[in-house]
């Protein structure tokens, strides 16, 4: 019998687990897989042991966010940290594209190596649950539907950014029809056959179509508004099935990283029906609104998040870069955010500052009004409020925010004034006034224009996020270097296809 080394936590009676720990899962055993899929509990252990392994520092806890994949975007500055604790990310590393460097390496190799493990995993439980009797789950139909569902998105997603890492973007027509990645939906697989992009991504959105559908029977029944989505701490028997959805990949999630693919498949009319789906349903509810609980520990603004990732040691992994424990602040390291001034805020940060929120709470002033230290994931340390636990260890996954930008880009073209009624939507919920800056360059905006306010707008919002370089890959268009004297950086093989790493043998 194999045995799979799985990353699973054993979960009491669903009448006495609290919501607070049923996603604290940990390493526990191996286990056979026979065992492992005789109730339905076992299929539990494995979804929750595939979202713990995403929230590692190789992958969403830091490199697929705020680490190798926020350097390629050149949203830092790394020269003010460790070597020993940051090497692989300044400019010697992933912020130069020093492919060959030997910290960056290795970590691309665990970054890809650990991103396909949980795509293993995932098809594993897709296999298994697909000709599964509903009546071994405890909410019967339900949650089948539920945990397919989450694993099929969940396979799509991951599978996605590494599409967007490893490949040719379609905007990149000079390497468009090479063959680069593999996409994998069979356990176990020993043959990795790479494909294009553009065939990727069909069944990247082919996957994702069909998790939409089945999450739907999931969550139709669910509230989603921010309690539930995060926040409850009751007993409730249907825990698994309709709390604490937003810690994972639900339908709404599911729907705009289906957006969020076909706008990078250049599938914009898709890509807009999608988002407006989400669009009306928040017009409807307002469960993803912009709130502003900053006074109460919740820096990341989790209220208009629709998946984020719960990292149990996302503290450790920041503070292992940004180290302020030493008396002498001379002696203190922490990754600064690059050029604030000219790649960010522009002329709606003055001499006192800005009204934008993620100005005030996601960077921190050095002192001198020029430099900015990342703060975004440093612990709010009054965790007596349920926002200040939350926000704590939350690695956002997908924003309201990013679903107005996606409608905003694909309709622009046709309908200008509804595109920057998307985009004003962000910037207000941010804290924007009309009179500020970029609010008054939207209003006057002509297509070129509206794009350049869309593209600055979004990197604010996804300092840290990990979308930034995707975005310009996606578009084509070059990035503002960290260091403001390099100029733009080329989206080009040498810089914005990452090397598949040679040790690469089959994808288990």
């Amino acid at each position: 019998m194999r045995k799979y080394k799985l990353l699973l936590v054993l979960l009491v009676s669903l009448s006495t687990i609290s919501c607070d720990g049923w996603l604290d899962v940990k390493p526990q055993d191996e286990i056979d897989e026979k065992d492992l899929f005789a109730t339905g509990d076992g299929y539990r252990h494995l979804l929750n042991g595939i979202y713990y392994g995403l929230s590692n520092s190789s992958l969403y806890g830091r490199e697929l966010t705020w680490g190798i994949v926020d350097a390629l975007g050149q949203c830092f500055d790394f020269s003010n940290t460790h070597s020993t604790n940051a090497g692989w990310l300044d400019k010697y590393g992933a912020t130069g594209y020093e492919w060959e460097n030997y910290q960056l390496k290795p970590a691309i190799e665990t970054m890809w190596e650990n991103s396909y493990k949980m795509v293993a995993n995932c098809n594993n439980l897709i296999q298994n649950i697909a000709n599964e009797d509903p009546e071994k789950f405890y909410y019967k139909e339900r949650e089948k539907s539920e945990i397919w569902g989450e694993a099929l998105a969940l396979r799509a997603a991951i599978q996605l950014d590494m599409v967007r890492l490893f490949s040719a973007s379609p905007a990149m027509s000079a390497e468009r029809n090479n063959a680069y990645t593999p996409y994998i939906s069979e356990y176990p697989s020993y043959v990795s056959k790479r494909l294009t992009a553009d065939s990727c991504l069909s069944l990247i959105i082919q996957d994702l179509e069909v998790a939409q559908a089945l999450l739907w029977k999931a969550d139709s029944s669910s509230s989603f508004n921010v309690s539930t989505r995060f926040e409850n701490n009751s007993l409730e028997e249907n825990l698994f099935v309709s709390y604490k959805r937003g810690y994972r990949l639900n339908y709404y999630a599911a729907t705009a990283i289906l957006a969020r693919a076909c706008l990078y498949a250049q599938k914009p009319e898709k890509a807009y029906m999608y988002a407006k789906k989400i669009i009306d349903y928040q017009d409807k509810t307002n469960f993803f609104r912009f709130y502003d609980r900053t006074s109460y520990g919740d820096k990341k603004f989790y209220y208009d998040i629709l998946w984020g990732l719960e990292s149990l040691d996302l503290i450790e992994y920041i503070n292992a870069i940004n180290d302020l424990t030493n008396p002498d602040s001379y002696y203190h390291y922490y990754i600064m955010v690059a050029n604030v001034k000219d790649n960010y805020f522009q002329n709606d940060m003055t001499s006192s500052g800005s009204n934008d929120r993620r100005y005030k709470h996601w960077m921190t002033d050095c002192g001198d009004g020029e430099s900015f230290r990342f703060s975004k994931y440093e612990k709010y340390n009054d965790e007596s409020y349920t926002q200040a636990k939350v926000s704590n260890y939350l690695v956002p996954m997908v924003r309201m925010s990013e679903v107005y930008y996606i409608a905003a880009e694909a309709i622009y073209k046709s309908n200008l004034e509804e595109a920057k009624e998307y985009l004003r939507r962000v910037k207000s919920g941010r804290g924007l006034r009309n009179s500020d800056a970029s609010m008054q360059d939207l209003e006057v905006a002509d297509e070129e224009g509206f794009m350049s306010v869309l593209i600055n707008d979004a990197r604010r919002e996804w300092l840290g996020e990990g979308q930034t370089f995707f975005m310009y890959k996606r578009l084509g268009k070059g990035i503002p270097a960290a260091n403001s004297s390099d100029g733009l950086i080329p989206i080009d093989a040498a810089h914005a296809i990452v090397p598949i790493p040679a040790t690469e043998t089959n994808l288990n």
